[in-house]
C-alpha cells in the first residue's frame, strides 16, 4: 500500500501539486511526503498557482480590512484627547506652522505656502484671531500647472479662504519635473497667503525664537 501511495504521490508532485494538496488527497503525513518527494523536481501547476494566488489575495484583503478597522479605532479614540484649542495653544500651533512653511526672507512680507486647504484655513484663523490681521490685508497668490483650469482654481481658493478676487495676485503657471513632465499632481495648485506687515513679520519671528529657546 505504501508503495502505491508513494508512486501516486510522485505522480501528483509531477503534476505540480503542493504538499498540502497531495496530503489532502492521499491522507499521508508530510514527513512521508518529504521522504518520498525529496528528489522529485517541483513545478507548480497553473491550477495550484491560481489557488495560491487567490488565497494570497483573500488573505491580503482580510489583513487590509483588519488594519482599517484597527487604525480607524485608534484615530477615533485619540481624537477625543484634543479638546477645544485655547488662544495660547493656537498661538503656538500657528508659530510652529509658520516656522516650517512660512517665508523668512522678506521682512516686509508674511507669507505662508501650502497646497492643503485645511492647513490654509488654519493659518488664516491664526492670522485673524492671534495676529489680529484684518480681512482687507489678507491676499493670496496661486501657482498652478498649465493644464489646470485657472478660473476654476481661483474660484476654489476664494471659497476656501473667503478672499475675494480683487485681493488675488496674478496667478502664475509652473512646470515641474524633467522635460516639463510632473509626477505629483496638485489638483488646485499651491496657495500662498500674503500679508504686507513688517511689524507682524518680526512678531512671528520673536514667537518662533521664544519657542526655540524653551524647547
Amino acid at each position: 500500500m505504501r508503495i502505491t501511495e508513494r508512486q501516486e504521490a510522485i505522480n501528483l508532485r509531477g503534476k505540480g501539486l503542493t504538499y498540502n494538496e497531495i496530503q489532502q488527497r492521499l491522507n499521508v503525513s508530510k514527513g512521508s511526503l518529504s521522504l518520498w518527494l525529496r528528489d522529485v523536481p517541483f513545478v507548480m501547476s497553473d491550477a495550484s498557482y491560481n489557488r495560491r494566488k487567490l488565497a494570497s489575495i483573500r488573505n491580503s484583503q482580510v489583513l487590509h480590512k483588519r488594519k482599517i478597522q484597527r487604525t480607524s479605532q485608534i484615530v477615533s479614540e485619540v481624537k477625543k484627547e484634543i479638546l477645544n484649542i485655547k488662544p495660547y495653544e493656537l498661538k503656538l500651533l500657528g508659530a510652529m506652522a509658520y516656522w516650517t512653511e512660512g517665508s523668512k526672507t522678506q521682512d516686509n512680507l508674511v507669507k505662508f505656502t501650502n497646497s492643503n486647504p485645511e492647513i490654509i484655513k488654519f493659518i488664516l484663523r491664526w492670522l485673524k484671531e492671534v495676529c489680529l490681521v484684518p480681512d482687507k490685508k489678507l491676499r493670496i497668490h496661486l501657482r498652478i500647472h498649465g493644464d489646470i483650469n485657472k478660473k476654476q482654481t481661483e474660484q476654489y481658493w476664494s471659497e476656501i479662504t473667503g478672499i475675494p478676487f480683487n485681493r488675488f495676485y496674478k496667478t502664475t503657471f509652473k512646470i515641474s519635473g524633467s522635460n516639463g513632465k510632473r509626477h505629483n499632481k496638485l489638483k488646485y495648485g499651491i496657495a500662498t497667503i500674503i500679508v504686507c506687515d513688517t511689524n507682524l513679520f518680526y512678531k512671528i519671528k520673536g514667537w518662533i525664537e521664544g519657542i526655540v529657546e524653551n524647547i
